[in-house]
């Protein structure tokens, strides 16, 4: 049976995506069609003596398989007992919860997949949008599989009618490679209907993310899939269950909702139902019937069976537009064992808040024994007060899923809302340790210079910056909200000594021959300006869930209080000098955590607030930060932080297909008889 095995995971998985959903029955997920699987970096395959083996945190029925042709003498250590083990080598060696994976991961193999991008009628909540846009034919996208230390590539390709494409790997580190980062206007032209381009990388990280399309709105209209890269866990667990993905929807498309954010006399885009991967619930009586375009019968419920006594390993994942949620499953506790891509010291609740954007594993422990009717339990996901992406007043059915116990019918349970707290904040901050510490160093930055601002600006359109003839208010974080050019990525920039148009949002203070690979760059994000600030902005208390490309971040300060600016003279008193440094100042260094502090990819920006986050600049390249609520980052609430310019390194047969790419985006882009509307203007966003 080991034999069948190699030659079905060496040759191919055959899988067809014939209907609109991914899934062989509630809560079964396919994963992606696999090319044959190729050992890296050109090594022959060795079968003897290697680890080979399923993945403990896999599919259950599934045939992938860990290869590891590499590493002789080495072997699978992951057992039900010790999940915190991954592989164990000659000696003393060893891959573990333990191993600093941002520098030693083990040696995989290359898998090859293949993405195709359509346009496709959708109607996952009961009511018909005809606005969809999927990858493979399928919604949500199918399952991307690997293992820690394996090669990545994925072929994309455009089918879309009115659209270029581009698409983003969220989370993962991307070492010295921005040019599979996947944002148009930064690392890339939009890949043009009719075009391909592949991307690569390398699993340095282990856990669970999401892929998505970094142009304009595209992934609030369907494009958007679960990511896997199965490695230890810093808990036990018997099973897992497949990516639960969250998200709100909308019955039309995003583009035509994202006019609503621009122009504040038509109200803010409000969102219409809550999905557990593509299952949701609409009420067409709520309605009146518009042409058949809602069904009287809803779909069913997402559900999921687990057996009594069994621990489960859950993988959480909010893909909104527009919502943080709070997912939480009646009568059951929750074991949290990771955040993003960051192990960490597991803690217990019974409900976890997700923003957009982030992940995070969880263990629920089904009930040793179920004697009661109860065999069915609601998974609810809660929109939090003061996050909200629905009409006010009216919030959606918080009841979206069932976890049923094997031997009992899948039915509506009966079973009553835990208590919680339901305010709009991150998960608390003493609980994220992380299993790997980081110790934070001084930074080397200046505040001036590192501070950004989330507010509204109002634009001139005689500027030329921003299409249309309205003085429309967009959403920025950097001097002015972002606005790419498609058909001039920053990657074409590049060692040529651009000077950067203030809209396109390139900070360069990671950018400097005072920066090295063991620099820290701090960096304030506050929500509400601080004092004496001069910037034109209209600050709105609002949460925004804020993302670093290429990065991972660590949370020196996450508070719900005005960030607290220095007073550089003061009028009508002496003062005392509390401390005089030649090191750049930051006000709030006395507060900070340096000493292990919570880390992940994307943390929730308190409305009334500030983050102060900090990385080492060792990832050269142009890497986006932005909000995550999708139609901030379209209004321009998004900036490029260019790390180490000079030392940026791009190989000429990448920049040759960067051009390749490029000029066929201007081709097919320059041919009005391409654009949706040919007599408007292509770009009302800001490309994000």
């Amino acid at each position: 049976m080991r034999f069948l095995e190699s030659c079905w995971t060496a040759i191919t998985y055959t899988l067809g995506f014939g209907s609109i959903s991914p899934w062989n029955g509630p809560g079964s997920q396919h994963p992606i069609s696999l090319e044959p699987v190729l050992a890296g970096h050109g090594a022959p395959h060795v079968v003897d003596d290697t680890p080979r083996f399923r993945p403990p945190n896999g599919p259950e029925h599934s045939r992938f398989i860990c290869e590891y042709p590499q590493m002789k003498g080495w072997r699978d250590c992951s057992t039900s007992r010790d999940r915190g083990c991954w592989l164990r080598g000659p000696g003393d060696k060893k891959f573990d919860i333990n191993t600093n994976y941002e520098n030693n991961t083990p040696i995989g193999v290359l898998r090859k997949y293949t993405l195709d991008v359509d346009d496709m009628e959708l109607h996952p909540d009961g009511f018909k949008n005809l606005g969809g846009k999927v990858f493979n034919k399928t919604f949500p996208g199918p399952w991307i599989q690997a293992c820690w230390g394996d090669d990545i590539e994925i072929t994309v390709r455009n089918h879309l009618k009115y659209n270029g494409t581009t698409i983003h790997w969220h989370g993962i580190r991307l070492l010295n490679n921005m040019e599979s980062d996947g944002v148009n206007g930064v690392t890339q032209c939009p890949i043009a209907p009719g075009d391909e381009y592949t991307y690569k990388f390398k699993a340095q990280q282990y856990g669970t993310s999401w892929y998505h399309s970094h142009y304009s709105l595209q992934y609030g209209d369907g494009m958007k899939g679960p990511l896997t890269i199965y490695g230890p866990s810093s808990d036990e667990y018997d099973l897992a269950i497949d990516p639960i993905l969250m998200s709100d929807w909308s019955h039309r498309s995003a583009f035509e909702d994202f006019q609503k954010e621009l122009d504040p006399s038509h109200g803010r885009p409000l969102m219409i139902s809550v999905l557990l991967n593509d299952q949701g619930r609409y009420n067409c009586s709520e309605i009146e019937k518009q042409q058949g375009n809602c069904t009287e019968t809803p779909p069913t419920y997402y559900n999921t069976t687990v057996q009594a006594g069994k621990k489960y390993l859950l993988r959480i994942i909010n893909t909104s537009v527009d919502n943080t949620f709070i997912f939480t499953i009646d009568n059951h506790n929750l074991t949290v064992i990771s955040a993003d891509f960051v192990p960490i010291k597991p803690y217990v609740t019974n409900a976890v808040l997700v923003g957009i954007g982030q992940r995070y594993h969880v263990i629920l422990e089904a009930k040793p024994t179920i004697t009661t009717s109860k065999k069915n339990f609601w998974i609810r996901t809660v929109v939090p007060q003061g996050c909200s992406g629905f009409p006010q007043g009216s919030p959606p059915e918080e009841k979206n899923g069932i976890l049923n116990y094997e031997g009992s019918d899948i039915k509506p349970p009966e079973t009553a809302k835990g208590k919680f707290d339901e305010t709009c904040s991150d998960e608390p901050y003493d609980k994220l340790i992380p299993i790997v510490p980081w110790q934070i160093g001084d930074p080397v930055n200046e505040q001036q210079s590192s501070t950004f601002q989330v507010g509204l600006t109002q634009v001139d359109p005689t500027t030329g910056k921003y299409p249309g003839q309205h003085n429309y208010s967009r959403w920025d974080i950097g001097g002015e909200p972002m606005f790419l050019n498609f058909s001039n990525p920053t990657i074409n920039n590049l060692h040529q000594g651009t000077v950067w148009p203030a809209q396109v949002g390139v900070i360069q203070s990671t950018n400097t021959p005072a920066v090295t690979a063991e620099s820290w760059i701090y960096l304030v994000v506050t929500a509400t300006g601080f004092p004496f600030s001069s910037a034109p902005k209209n600050f709105i208390p609002a949460a925004h869930p804020i993302h670093l490309h290429g990065h991972d971040f660590a949370i020196l300060q996450q508070s719900e209080k005005p960030f607290w600016a220095p007073l550089i003279h003061l009028h009508g008193h002496d003062f005392a000098i509390l401390q005089q440094s030649e090191k750049p100042f930051w006000a709030p260094l006395v507060k900070i955590k340096k000493d292990n502090p919570p880390r992940r990819d994307v943390a929730l920006l308190p409305a009334n607030g500030y983050l102060l986050l900090a990385f080492k600049a060792d990832n050269p390249g142009a890497w986006l930060m932005h909000c995550h609520i999708a139609w901030h980052a379209s209004s321009g609430l998004a900036l490029q932080i260019l790390e180490r310019e000079r030392a940026i390194d791009i190989s000429p047969a990448h920049m040759k297909e960067t051009t390749r790419v490029c000029d066929n985006w201007n081709a097919w882009v320059g041919d009005r008889r391409n654009h949706w509307n040919s007599t408007g203007e292509f770009q009302d966003d800001s490309g994000i």
